[in-house]
């Protein structure tokens, strides 16, 4: 074989496997389980129109793996009733992370008493094996707000575009 076939045979054989690569990871990764954690509120700098809400949870029995989600909104006394806005993310295990904006609604009172809020978050993209992400999923949890322990369950698909 001559020095050029053996270029040309290299070369396709590199962009077959960089291609191939490329794709390794893209699709649907459904994330479904349970998640616990705690949140903590800090008032607004006029404590009678609202509060901030700050809280994390962890999951570890999702096919998206081990994760941590720092999640964060305002609470406008004015607007009870109606969806909170806020954001998330969420960071796996390697570090990669999930990008969400959110709407938040109080559905009520849990059995025992907590409060009962279910949020729905929109994907807008991420980072590491996430970036491009979209998708969706829905928390949907019991607050206890004397102690500011959560726990509930979390359902939807994230799409990757993989690398």
């Amino acid at each position: 074989m001559n020095n050029i076939k053996r270029i040309s045979l290299m070369t396709a054989i590199f962009l077959t496997v960089a291609l191939v690569s490329s794709s390794v990871g893209a699709g649907v990764i459904p994330i479904n389980g349970t998640i616990a954690g705690s949140e903590s509120d800090a008032p607004f700098p006029d404590p009678a129109e609202g509060f901030y809400v700050n809280g994390s949870v962890t999951s570890t029995d999702t096919e998206l793996g081990p994760f941590t989600m720092f999640y964060s909104a305002p609470v406008e006394f004015a607007f009870l009733g109606m969806p909170n806005t806020g954001g998330s993310r969420l960071i796996d295990a390697n570090g990669d992370s999930i990008l969400t904006w959110s709407l938040a609604n109080t559905a009520g009172s849990c059995a025992n008493g907590d409060l009962h809020v279910v949020s729905r978050d929109t994907i807008v993209g991420g980072t590491g094996r996430y970036a491009g992400a979209r998708g969706s999923f829905t928390t949907d949890r019991c607050v206890n707000l004397v102690t500011g322990e959560t726990s509930g369950t979390i359902s939807g698909t994230i799409v990757v575009r993989g690398r």
